[in-house]
């Protein structure tokens, strides 16, 4: 999907969309990887990495890095946790909110997080002018 907003809609990347309220590609992009830091490292592994403006990111070479950490984030995640039924207790809304949820759940709603938004975004993309490609993994 990186790929094809670089060679196709790179330009546009920050073009505000009226349809979603005025966000930006890049918006959508670096909230996902945000989401990311935010469950993986900041609420399991309880480390206080701080998150990157959704609006202060204007290239997709930034956007790659942001996503290259977050797969490592991931992968630590993983590592961290094996034990997929194990209960993990944390806050979330400047410690307003205590959530108890297992890393199964954590991946789950973090993996659904970001297809929600691919979907919006290869929205986004053909309300643009562009056709976006099958962006599903398995292809037969």
């Amino acid at each position: 999907m990186l790929g094809f907003i670089a060679k196709e809609a790179g330009t546009q990347l920050v073009s505000p969309i009226k349809e979603f309220n005025g966000n930006t590609i890049g918006y959508l992009l670096v909230h996902v990887a945000n989401t990311y830091k935010h469950w993986a490292a900041n609420f399991a592994m309880q480390k206080s990495l701080p998150y990157v403006d959704e609006n202060s990111v204007e290239d997709i070479a930034a956007i790659q890095k942001l996503f290259d950490e977050a797969d490592e984030l991931i992968l630590e995640f993983l590592d961290n946790f094996t034990d997929l039924d194990l209960k993990i207790t944390n806050t979330v809304r400047s410690g307003t909110i205590t959530i108890t949820v297992t890393p199964l759940e954590l991946f789950t709603h973090m993996i659904t997080h970001e297809f929600h938004h691919k979907g919006q975004i290869m929205t986004m993309c053909r309300l643009l002018g562009h056709v976006p490609p099958d962006t599903d993994v398995i292809r037969y």
